[in-house]
């Protein structure tokens, strides 16, 4: 399906749609209904992150709802879980004297006595709910500070999670309360998988649990706590979203391609018990791949495979999704700049002078930030695509030096007899953004954060450089103006990657 056609919106309302049956099925004063309904998986931090965002806003909504109907939808929250790296989330709970630096009482600890240079525990920057920014105190170790249980926050605004009649964020974000809570809905990357032969607790996220309490669930590596499920076990997860399949390719796709015959058997029902057996459902969404059965039938042994949406008499429209013509819905406008003779950092200095000053230009001529919305805004912000992290690490010095200095006087340039030019002069306030894989995760969110911000706001970003990092999910409606320097290596990644701007008809790219 295109980028920016609705795919995310599109399986998280399946999402939705297979927690609530699992729980309309189950006996509403048992547990049955509990454990891991849907597997989400990732190949990217970032996609990741991008993601929790709009997963979490339909477990709210979620949470809400059963709520107001617990003899239907059980006395079980529904949660969302983050189950990723070290690097962006704690895997520990910690307990005082431990030394672990990255245990989350370590992390919240630090947070909240320096949160200007601290990242927040876990990498959530606003309520998922109202959009209110989270505080220092908005994170909660409970029961206790110094043997906590369990890292949960709050929102600080008049919202419903802001922890009145003990309401808090249906967020889980570290490993150990994770394990225990088994969220409804899991956000995982896809090499967190590797840890299922160490950890035997991870068990738990496939039903192998037998006794619950009012805390959570209790597998064979938790032995003599809760009572027993009746049933002996929790189903396993239903739904499998596996998300930008094409980035699963190569190295990674033989490697990943291991674990899911692992991950088929252990999400599997066994016949004994009564449902005559059932594989879970994998749903596999992306903008660009080929050969899609091809690729299925070796990653995941599935021999049938529904394309959707199926192909049509015209494949303008597939009833779906059908194509406009520019003249109708303005589509993104691609330059290629062929310069021979002439090194390709010229090249790029060249370029971004003209885009940046001439943005300047045109923003000022609708009226500057006087001017609200000003529909000069998309192009003020300009992103920078690179092939590797050598390329961009040589370009980032042009950006703060030469491009900071020219740009400071490039008004001056006019054609013979032109009194009014083409550009203004600017000044770029801020150093240039990275979204690259040696940016930590915090700093990854608050990137994203400052780059929905219009041009006007505190904070605003004028050049944000870039790796592949962004070529999939990165979902910023504002962004209207990209710079690639050097054609990637396969035509999906060049669809991918450019598909990050114009993602708003009324801003095209």
């Amino acid at each position: 399906f295109p980028t920016g056609g609705g795919k995310t919106e599109a399986y998280l309302g399946l999402a939705a749609f297979t927690m609530v049956l699992r729980r309309l099925r189950a006996d509403p004063a048992g547990p049955l209904g509990c454990g891991v309904a849907v597997l989400m998986r990732y190949t990217l931090r970032l996609l990741t992150l991008d993601q929790l965002g709009r997963a979490a806003t339909l477990i709210c909504a979620l949470e809400l709802i059963r709520r107001e109907r617990p003899e239907r939808l059980g006395t079980w929250p529904f949660e969302i879980g983050l189950w990723v790296g070290q690097s962006a989330t704690p895997n520990r709970m910690g307990k005082k004297g431990d030394n672990n630096d990255d245990s989350a009482r370590s992390r919240t600890i630090a947070f909240q006595n320096d949160d200007k240079r601290k990242p927040p525990p876990i990498p959530i920057e606003s309520c998922p709910w109202c959009g209110r920014g989270l505080k220092p105190s908005s994170f909660q170790l409970l029961p206790r500070m110094d043997e906590p249980q369990d890292l949960r926050v709050k929102c600080e605004g008049r919202c419903p999670f802001n922890g009145t009649k003990q309401l808090l964020l249906p967020i889980i974000a570290v490993d150990e309360p994770l394990y225990r809570r088994l969220p409804a809905f899991l956000i995982a990357t896809v090499d967190k998988f590797a840890g299922l032969p160490f950890v035997a607790e991870t068990g738990g996220l496939f039903g192998r649990v037998d006794r619950h309490d009012a805390q959570g669930f209790y597998g064979p590596a938790d032995p003599g706590r809760g009572k027993a499920i009746p049933g002996g076990r929790l189903p396993p997860p239903d739904l499998i979203i596996q998300d930008e399949l094409h980035l699963i390719s190569g190295p990674l796709g033989t490697m990943v391609g291991l674990y899911e015959t692992a991950l088929d058997a252990l999400c599997s029902t066994e016949k004994d018990l009564g449902t005559g057996g059932a594989r879970p459902k994998i749903v596999a969404s992306t903008a660009t791949v080929r050969r899609a059965d091809h690729q299925i039938q070796a990653l995941f042994g599935r021999p049938r495979v529904r394309i959707f949406p199926p192909p049509g008499p015209n494949r303008r429209d597939s009833f779906f999704a059908r194509t406009e013509a520019p003249s109708v819905v303005p589509a993104r406008l691609y330059v290629g700049l062929s310069c021979p003779g002439r090194s390709l950092k010229v090249v790029l200095l060249r370029s971004y002078l003209a885009l940046l000053a001439a943005a300047q230009a045109a923003y000022e001529a609708a009226g500057g930030e006087a001017t609200r919305p000003n529909p000069a805004d998309p192009y003020m912000t300009l992103l920078g695509y690179f092939n590797s992290l050598r390329e961009l690490g040589g370009s980032r010095r042009i950006v703060e030096d030469e491009v900071n200095t020219r740009l400071a006087r490039y008004a001056e340039r006019r054609r013979v007899g032109e009194t009014v030019g083409l550009f203004a002069s600017r000044t770029i306030e801020n150093l240039p953004l990275e979204l690259t894989s040696r940016v930590p995760t915090a700093q990854v969110a608050r990137t994203r954060e400052r780059l929905a911000l219009a041009f006007s706001e505190k904070g605003r970003v004028d050049v944000a450089l870039a790796t592949n990092m962004i070529s999939v999910g990165l979902d910023i409606v504002r962004l209207g103006l990209m710079v690639v320097l050097g054609q990637p290596k396969t035509t999906s990644e060049y669809i991918q990657a450019t598909s990050r701007v114009g993602r708003d008809a009324n801003r095209p790219g």
